[in-house]
């Protein structure tokens, strides 16, 4: 399939994990999907199982806290594939200026692209948390900020985690709604959080 015949051109960061459903829901649509991730047998493996979609998965197999090897691989994604349409990304605070990277990257190569943020529970923290948009996103005015946080699951008077499939679905949710602000399970009462 040719780039013109795909509905869109996605980017999602962290994609063979629990955002593994996602990422192959996008491709199932009809989009190009350009994964981001460390292990290339995980993105073999999502690659053959969006084999006979409408759309598919582009991999690039590498670690985000690399800027260098990330900006290369998006500008090669981009030129075989066009601007990047959305972008889902899943980044730890180990690469603090990762989100930051792929946002400005986008700005200067897309007209328009809605950058889902997804965050850890910590994020909705009472007392350290922050559920504000971080204060460089006013400078990318084409690039929309949504944020997405998970939470956990209350079953029976007892938490536990979002499983891969719940989160992956939970941001799907948002995706497809273009909701600007998401929680995928709870975070109340945090007195709870597993």
């Amino acid at each position: 399939m040719q780039p013109a015949e795909r509905q869109l051109h996605a980017l999602v960061v962290g994609g063979t994990g629990m955002l593994r459903g996602l990422s192959l829901a996008l491709a199932e649509e009809g989009h190009m999907v350009s994964v981001v991730a460390r292990t290339p047998s995980r993105l073999k493996s999502l690659t053959d199982e969006a084999k006979d979609f409408s759309g598919a998965i582009n991999p690039l197999p590498l670690d985000y806290r690399d800027g260098t090897r990330l900006l290369k691989a998006l500008r090669q994604a981009v030129e075989r594939f066009g601007p990047f349409g959305l972008a889902v990304c899943w980044i730890h605070s180990t690469a603090p200026e990762a989100l930051r990277q792929v946002a400005g990257f986008i700005a200067d190569t897309s007209e328009s692209c809605r950058l889902f943020h997804v965050r850890g529970s910590a994020a909705a923290h009472p007392l350290t948390g922050s559920r504000r948009p971080p204060g460089w996103t006013a400078s990318y005015p084409n690039i929309p900020y949504r944020q997405v946080i998970l939470g956990f699951v209350i079953e029976g008077g007892r938490s536990r985690w979002l499983t891969h499939a719940e989160i992956s679905g939970g941001v799907l949710d948002a995706v497809r709604n273009d909701r600007l602000f998401s929680i995928v399970g709870t975070v109340e009462p945090w007195s709870l959080r597993p």
